[in-house]
């Protein structure tokens, strides 16, 4: 593997006390089932902790990224190579930017950076560009590590596991939101940032709630296939495409608006930012939408 030369080193995880164990053995081994919530997980410095126990099971690998359209297309291939190994490899996304103390901790000095952690030892995998090719090959070679040191376990996905309990502020917004009580689900998930301001479930639970505020009497019918001229009218229109799925027509007509109304920018700008919180991470069509915006701002 002469071209991975330079982009990552492994000689520090030695092998574990485990590493002698017999064939039969890890191929029991390699049946167990760890339930995860997803394998592709955003993280603050609150959550990391439960994430990175399960590398005594199964390997970890850190993101740690920044709002870029370069850390944005590393993310796209980092998440297809995680999703293309069937849970044998997990995924934890940390913004460098807002998890500062985190990135110091690891001795990230800029994103993109990958870290590789079996059995909780940290493993600097390489910073910045890779190909889809190069970071196949260095997952390859980080799963013939881990499986020298007895970390043979397989992530799954699990319903129960999506499903854990929602800490006491979100079950109260959760309630009203079932009520319909937006105003009173805003204003307990203000209060949940205003505790902590690094809440990633607070701040994507209320951009979601306001959404639906926004679009509580919005008639779904007699929504035009053309984004309005009117910037009101257009933001409008917007959060309903987005609320019917219709993320990239949504996205595309935000952007063409930003890219021509100069001094509607910021107002449009922030509209983007809010609606990038209630889409699933995963969306190629939100990946696309991010790296446009990027381009457009730098």
């Amino acid at each position: 593997m002469s071209s991975l030369s330079g982009a990552y080193d492994l000689s520090a995880l030695k092998k574990g006390p485990d590493a002698g164990v017999t064939p039969a053995a890890t191929s029991a081994q390699s049946t167990a089932r760890i339930a995860v919530a997803s394998l592709v997980q955003d993280c603050t410095e609150q959550t990391l902790k439960a994430v990175l126990d399960l590398s005594a099971s199964v390997p970890v690998i850190l993101e740690f990224h920044a709002d870029s359209v370069r850390t944005m297309e590393i993310s796209d291939r980092l998440r297809a190579a995680i999703e293309n190994l069937d849970g044998r490899l997990i995924l934890a996304r940390i913004d460098a930017q807002i998890e500062q103390r985190v990135g110091q901790a690891f001795g990230i000095k800029g994103a993109p950076t990958v870290v590789a952690v079996v059995k909780g030892q940290p493993v600097p995998l390489f910073e910045g560009e890779q190909s889809a090719e190069v970071i196949e090959q260095i997952f390859a070679r980080v799963l013939e590590v881990a499986i020298e040191n007895g970390v043979t376990g397989q992530a799954e996905v699990s319903a129960e596991e999506a499903e854990v309990q929602l800490p006491p502020l979100h079950q109260k917004a959760f309630e009203l939101i079932e009520a319909e009580d937006y105003d009173g689900a805003i204003d307990v998930y203000e209060q949940a940032l205003r505790e902590n301001p690094r809440d990633d479930l607070a701040m994507a639970g209320l951009a979601q709630v306001k959404l639906l505020k926004r679009t509580a009497d919005a008639d779904f019918d007699k929504i035009s296939d053309q984004p309005p001229t009117g910037l009101d009218e257009l933001l409008a229109w917007a959060d309903i495409q987005v609320s019917t799925s219709n993320v990239k027509v949504a996205f595309d007509a935000l952007l063409d608006a930003f890219e021509q109304r100069f001094d509607d920018r910021e107002t449009i700008r922030k509209h983007i930012v809010e609606l990038f919180a209630v889409i699933d991470p995963a969306n190629a069509d939100l990946a696309a939408a991010r790296r446009r915006l990027a381009t457009l701002l730098y």
